[in-house]
């Protein structure tokens, strides 16, 4: 017997029952298309140059220290950089909230379309696409991994293998609104590869061979993916840095 998970089953049923909608503004979209209309794509918002090389924040340089960046300098080193395809503004935030909290499971595909030009920024050659994993009670709750479903998207249009070399050894408290040092502490240790997928393990030799790129639809302080490519570094793991569909912009002091 298949099981189908209840957000994803009202999500279908919801699907058949009402006209599709886009799902940042509401408007009717043609049927069998993605889930978000051509104004509201027009208005993603890109992320303001200029830029920081390492993290992909807007940052004015230091003329004092122009390779200095208080975003990044707190990384690990493993984690050597990220790129995001928008801000996560509206409408962008509000497709990143459909796909995680919403069962829009069908916004993944061109959320992956167009994150694909960002990530060949990270690695121009062949990648392994590894997305940041749910915790197992977390992703029973949701029914699927919006990290995972990404990295799929991803994987179509770049010709790339995915694979979920990470698992989550424990559930951290939700991070919306956390800040930085909370963040970090949450997700400290929180990752490790699957013994399955530890370098010589039977046919998945050759793809550690590969630069990992990790997968994530939002990337706010940096310290999920900072936490990952720890992990994949311990194991053997060369990280060629993370990619996100959206990117939060820096938290201004006092605001």
């Amino acid at each position: 017997m298949i099981r189908v998970h209840p957000v994803r089953l009202a999500a279908t049923v919801f699907d058949l029952l009402l006209p599709p909608v886009c799902a940042a503004c509401g408007v009717t979209v043609e049927a069998g298309g993605a889930p978000v209309c051509g104004a509201c794509e027009t208005r993603l918002p890109l992320i303001p140059l200029p830029r920081c090389p390492r993290c992909g924040f807007t940052r004015l340089p230091d003329l004092a220290s122009p390779d200095r960046c208080g975003e990044c300098e707190p990384w690990p080193e493993q984690l050597r950089r990220t790129e995001s395809a928008f801000l996560h503004e509206p409408p962008a935030e509000s497709l990143v909230h459909g796909l995680k909290y919403r069962g829009w499971t069908t916004l993944a595909a061109r959320m992956g379309e167009l994150m694909a030009p960002v990530a060949r920024r990270l690695a121009p050659g062949p990648a392994l696409l590894v997305p940041v994993p749910l915790a197992p009670a977390r992703l029973r709750e949701r029914g699927y991994n919006q990290a995972g479903l990404l990295a799929e998207a991803l994987a179509g249009e770049l010709g790339w293998p995915c694979l979920a070399v990470l698992i989550r050894g424990r559930q951290g408290r939700r991070q919306v609104r956390s800040g930085r040092a909370d963040r970090a502490l949450n997700v400290q240790g929180a990752f490790r590869v699957a013994p399955s997928f530890l370098a010589g393990a039977g046919t998945t030799h050759e793809l550690a061979e590969l630069p990992i790129v990790i997968v994530d639809d939002v990337i706010t302080t940096g310290a999920t993916a900072g936490a990952c490519a720890a992990a994949l570094g311990a194991a053997g793991f060369r990280c060629a840095g993370a990619v996100s569909f959206a990117r939060t912009p820096p938290r201004v002091p006092g605001v």
